[in-house]
């Protein structure tokens, strides 16, 4: 029978809007979040919970790999376990016949680490100097490098082809007042700027330029591999608090810190872990990378943490769900103490450093501190008796809740 060119186009609208709304579906959104890869370590378990009855074939079929299929008020729960080192692929049924997903799975060995938790100094230089603003000499004389390009955020890396070591080399360089030849560093970039220093009111040779060549904090130590002595810390880069920039490192060193004063964060007013190191304090280990995940360097001699003495099993961004967790943290002179939080949701966001969504629930720890307060970036966060992450961010508006990094991300950064 033939179908006339108006009811096939009316048949073509009704398909299109059954697509439409099976794609927006609830169920279907789930199922294209299930991930196109997936690493578990050796006896880990990744757990999908799906609104369809949904089973998981595992092919080839071999023991990398053991999936169990469970229902349960019409839910179904997929898990998948890492039984051997290998490759796999998992497949998703619908009704156990209608294949919807595959996703690959790669199984490595089960890995150690040490979790930090200790509140830690950090020291360090920048390569080259930050522009953190620019400013006019004096009188009616305009910033040169404001008139040349120049911005805040830039990193001058050297003079004239020569590296750039602090602010007084710059000044150092300049004080002739004859032309100079920035290099720049800016987003991804590199520049050559030709600037000509002025004289300010005291005749004195000037760019116009604020420059920032060093800073110091504290934060807390995230993990320590004792086989390769390298660390992790803080869970997020350690930034230009002007302009934001992550400061490229030149040296810097990890030290012994205590905490010697809480400022207890509020609602709209985040709180800090006040700490005190100085040049007397026992240098720990270098500082070798600053990046979004982190810093990174390496620890000379052991890192020890009485609670886990033998350290824990380094768990994969695909076990990790919400529930309750445990972060680790220090407050005081009794050292790296155990507190309780919830691994509150998983997010979408492309941020490495905001992986996950954690309430602090402890009592003691709310009481002191009113939940994540700066200070406390890089503490670890364990889940089932794994590392599962870090601690990165604070919410201003609540400071009970915070971002988290997962482990996996940092050791990735680390390698």
């Amino acid at each position: 029978m033939d179908i006339s060119p108006s009811r096939k186009k009316a048949l073509g609208w009704l398909l299109a809007a059954f697509t439409a709304l099976l794609l927006s579906s609830e169920p279907v959104a789930q199922l294209c979040a299930l991930p196109e890869e997936l690493t578990l370590s050796q006896g880990a378990t990744a757990r999908f919970n799906l609104n369809w009855p949904i089973t998981a074939s595992i092919d080839p079929a071999q023991t990398v790999l053991s999936g169990l299929s469970e229902t349960l008020d019409d839910v179904t729960s997929v898990s998948l376990t890492g039984e051997e080192t290998g490759q796999a692929t998992v497949t998703f049924r619908l009704m156990g016949v209608l294949p919807v997903k595959r996703v690959a799975v790669s199984v490595g060995e089960a890995r150690t680490v040490m979790p930090g938790g200790q509140s830690v100094g950090i020291a360090m230089t920048t390569r080259g100097v930050v522009v953190v603003g620019l400013s006019d000499p004096g009188g009616t004389v305009a910033s040169p490098a404001r008139l040349a390009g120049v911005r805040p955020g830039d990193v001058v890396t050297d003079v004239d082809g020569e590296a750039l070591v602090s602010a007084a080399d710059l000044s150092e360089r300049v004080s002739a007042g004859k032309p100079v030849t920035l290099t720049i560093q800016r987003g991804g970039r590199e520049l050559r700027v030709p600037v000509t220093p002025v004289q300010d009111g005291s005749g004195k040779s000037r760019l116009g330029l604020w420059v920032r060549d060093s800073t110091a904090g504290i934060g807390t130590l995230t993990f320590f591999d004792p086989e390769s002595g390298v660390y992790g810390a803080l869970g997020h880069a350690i930034t230009d608090a002007d302009t934001g920039v992550i400061l490229p490192i030149d040296s810097g060193s990890l030290i012994e810190s205590r905490i010697t004063e809480i400022e207890r964060g509020e609602k709209g007013k985040p709180g800090e872990l006040i700490g005190r190191f100085g040049a007397a304090s026992p240098v720990l280990g270098t500082i070798d990378s600053n990046g979004s995940c982190g810093i990174y360097g390496r620890i000379d001699g052991k890192v020890v943490n009485a609670l886990y003495p033998n350290g824990v099993p380094v768990m994969a961004s695909g076990e990790v769900r919400p529930g309750k967790a445990q972060l680790l943290t220090t407050l005081d002179e009794r050292g790296v103490r155990a507190y309780e939080c919830e691994i509150v949701r998983l997010t979408d966001s492309a941020s490495s450093e905001r992986g996950f969504v954690v309430r602090v629930t402890d009592p003691e720890l709310l009481a002191r501190t009113g939940g994540i307060v700066q200070g406390m970036s890089g503490s670890p966060i364990l889940q089932n008796g794994k590392l599962a992450g870090a601690v990165t961010h604070v919410f201003v508006s609540d400071p009970t809740q915070g971002y988290g990094i997962f482990i996996e991300n940092m050791l990735d950064a680390a390698a």
